[in-house]
């Protein structure tokens, strides 16, 4: 709308009675009108829209809030549930490493047992040789003994240990098992368990291959103690014997 146009002595107008202006005005005001009911229309219209806007905005704001809700009630119920899980990792970590260090010393218990058995085995075998050639010694001595001094052995062994018989004078069926003593051999300690007869104790003094008799009576020279018990019996017992007969 062209103001300039418009502009004029509205007196001069009404008393000359010159339309054109008046038309002009009449056009204007209704232009005016409708400009202005143009921007109402456009201004509510813009409302309506900011009010769906808003309506829509307020909506989705809703349900955000009421997902944030929902994912912060889930959390909160998860968090519970980790830190169980947490303290279940944390349970089974430690386990883990007193598994493994509980395997590595069953390992070391295992090597050093496996070590133990070998160097066990090895001393076994050792003792084995040995008994080995200390009875093959023996038996060869038996049979010098037996020709020579009259003396039978008899042997029982058991677990690491060999009761030892040694009966003298047994070529007369009337003194067998008369004169004789029981010995024990472990790992070659040679140890006596019984005489027979029973030496007086005025006789002990020529045993010296006796320690600590007739308590601990361990014989330090099985050879030696041989030959001295039997010529105890010879010097002492066969006599008396003989005597009483």
């Amino acid at each position: 709308m062209d103001i300039e146009i418009l502009k004029c002595d509205t007196l001069e107008v009404l008393q000359n009675g010159d339309n054109t202006i008046l038309q002009k005005w009449i056009s204007s005001c209704r232009e005016f009108r409708s400009h202005v009911a143009a921007k109402i229309e456009e201004k509510l219209s813009l409302e309506a829209d900011n009010t769906k806007k808003k309506s829509i905005n307020l909506e989705q704001t809703t349900g955000l809030q009421q997902e944030i809700n929902a994912v912060e009630s889930n959390i909160n119920n998860i968090v519970p549930k980790l830190k169980v899980v947490d303290k279940k990792i944390s349970n089974a970590t430690k386990l883990q490493e007193n598994i493994k260090t509980e395997s590595d010393e069953m390992k070391a218990q295992l090597e050093t047992l496996s070590l133990e058995v070998l160097d066990s085995q090895i001393k076994i075998e050792e003792r084995k040789k040995k008994k080995v050639l200390t009875w093959d010694a023996l038996k060869r001595a038996c049979k010098l003994y037996k020709v020579n001094l009259d003396i039978h052995i008899s042997l029982q062994e058991e677990k690491d240990c060999q009761n030892v018989k040694f009966s003298f004078f047994t070529h007369s069926k009337d003194m067998q098992d008369m004169y004789f003593v029981q010995l024990s051999c472990i790992q070659d300690h040679w140890k006596v368990e019984q005489i027979e007869p029973k030496i007086k104790e005025e006789h002990f003094n020529q045993l010296s291959s006796i320690t600590d008799f007739p308590g601990y009576s361990k014989v330090s020279d099985i050879k030696l103690f041989l030959c001295q018990i039997r010529n105890v019996y010879l010097k002492y017992y066969m006599k008396t014997r003989k005597k009483k007969l």
